[in-house]
């Protein structure tokens, strides 16, 4: 019933994976629609949307709507608003996360003496490894954990720390930024149904 009455090319799908149809602007105007008309206190939702941009900064593609929703929960945050903010990590934005999580978090090891013995890789290596976790987490070839293993210490590990790290100040900003774009726009909807209230009431005291 809601299949497309000509299927996309392989190429196409792809296409519309980088750049939607539509464009970003509206993409980025139906997300917004979606998050303020939530129910819930401004908190929650800020909360919810902050747990789904800080899971992005993580390096466990493939599970970042699951620790999305944990996040949420734990900080009494709106799970479905979660669940949009993870689409803060997209192919244009995981290169730049990925290289910010590794750099970081090799860095930090590197001030704590415990990164003296760690490579630092190209830009095309670090995106290898990570098409591989990829694959691996989302079960779509035969990667297997000897592999993964491998790319554990020089790669994962300092994404892991540099993206808990990275994660901790995204979810401060989202959430800051989240909740008082919804205090603003809710007491700007509130003054409009005021207002339209005010009209109809004087409307209806002139018919009479």
């Amino acid at each position: 019933m809601f299949r497309r009455r000509t299927p996309l090319t392989r190429i196409n799908q792809i296409r519309s994976f980088i750049w939607p149809e539509r464009g970003f602007r509206r993409l980025f105007a139906y997300f917004f629609q979606r998050v303020v008309r939530m129910p819930g206190t401004s908190a929650s939702i800020a909360a919810g949307m902050a747990s789904g941009v800080a899971a992005s900064f993580t390096p466990f593609v493939g599970l970042h709507l699951l620790i999305a929703a944990l996040l949420a929960i734990l900080f009494r945050g709106n799970v479905l608003a979660s669940a949009i903010g993870t689409f803060f990590g997209n192919p244009w934005t995981f290169l730049f996360i990925w290289v910010s999580d590794y750099r970081l978090g090799l860095w930090l090891l590197q001030q704590s003496g415990y990164g003296e013995q760690l490579v630092v890789l190209s830009f095309q290596q670090l995106t290898d490894v990570m098409t591989t976790v990829i694959k691996f987490f989302t079960f779509s070839t035969d990667v297997d954990w000897r592999q993964m293993t491998m790319s554990l210490e020089q790669v994962f590990l300092p994404m892991a720390i540099g993206g808990m790290v990275l994660a901790v100040v995204a979810w401060v900003i989202a959430f800051v930024l989240t909740f008082y774009s919804l205090e603003v726009w809710r007491a700007h909807r509130a003054k409009r149904m005021a207002q339209a209230s005010l009209a109809a009431k004087s409307r209806k005291k002139n018919m009479l």
